[in-house]
């Protein structure tokens, strides 16, 4: 998942060095195209553990064999391609208000999902809230964009089962309120007790449903926080401030939030100033805002993961 979807590089507060500049301005194509191999290798592994066309092999059996690494190529190139998507979005973005950034890290993860996320760098200070807010909301938006069709491709090959068929799971993915939403056009019933056996290509957007929904709190430098910052400069950090306090109270639901309270602690709620902060955000962009608000709605999970 991303954590901060823009740093602050050398002279960023305006007092640029002449001697880390230059450096700043280096781009490392080697580096980005070794995390994007590692993060493919991880998310294939990943894939292939819980997609395997023989069961749930042993990680072992996976991590030393890669030729079964193929079996999570569905769900490794279907994140990947999410995240992409998505950095994308504000990499072109940047590119538009021609501010300097960084191309997309990738970041590889452990089995269950193989990946943390991605993120980008932004090595300027950001002209105004108009570029702000385009900047802020365009990876959502394209991440978004992207993981509907996975999501309802994944949703049209995965299985109802019933418990006794399913065997003891290790643990239970809780759902977007999307899922609500589409379940009754791709499963005429699901009965109680019945569990829904993933495709790849769901748990692969379900992934980009999470990074998503994360990225879209209203706090800090998230993607959340960048939009209500072009929107509002003093409604920011209050709003910052409850988003924690709102992670907090979701931590007695699920432990994991008490993780992502202390990253959003680490992020701190301040925003950096922009150099233009007088320029009033257009009017459509509020709207855009409200759609960037239902994106969140839609992709939210109080209780990703559930452990029987």
């Amino acid at each position: 998942m991303t954590t901060t979807e823009m740093g602050l590089g050398p002279g960023y507060d305006g007092v640029a060095s002449p001697l880390l500049a230059p450096l700043a301005r280096k781009t490392r194509p080697f580096l980005h195209l070794s995390l994007l191999a590692a993060t493919l290798i991880s998310t294939l592994i990943a894939g292939a553990l819980f997609h395997a066309d023989n069961g749930n092999p042993h990680w072992r059996e996976v991590l030393f064999h890669p030729p079964l690494w193929l079996d999570g190529a569905p769900y490794s190139l279907s994140v990947l391609t999410i995240l992409l998507a998505h950095e994308m979005g504000h990499y072109l973005a940047c590119r538009y208000y021609r501010i300097d950034s960084t191309l997309p890290f990738f970041i590889p993860g452990i089995p269950i999902l193989g990946t943390f996320g991605a993120f980008i760098r932004i090595r300027d200070r950001i002209t105004n809230r108009k570029a702000l807010f385009d900047i802020g909301v365009a990876g959502p938006l394209a991440g978004f964009v992207v993981a509907v069709p996975i999501f309802l491709f994944g949703m049209s090959r995965s299985r109802v089962l019933p418990a006794s068929a399913a065997g003891e799971a290790d643990f239970y993915l809780g759902f977007p309120a999307l899922f609500s939403l589409a379940a009754p056009f791709f499963f005429s019933r699901i009965p109680d007790g019945s569990v829904l056996s993933l495709s790849p290509y769901l748990s692969a957007a379900w992934v980009g449903m999470l990074a998503t929904s994360l990225n879209l709190l209203p706090a800090g430098q998230l993607d959340g926080g960048h939009i209500c910052y072009a929107v509002s400069r003093r409604l920011h950090a209050r709003v910052s401030r409850l988003t924690l306090i709102g992670v907090i109270l979701l931590g007695a639901l699920h432990r994991a939030w008490l993780v992502w309270a202390v990253i959003l602690l680490l992020l701190g709620d301040r925003h950096p100033p922009l150099l233009n902060e007088r320029e009033a955000l257009p009017r459509g962009r509020i709207a855009l805002a409200v759609v960037a608000l239902i994106i969140f709605l839609l992709s939210f999970m109080p209780v990703p993961v559930q452990i029987p």
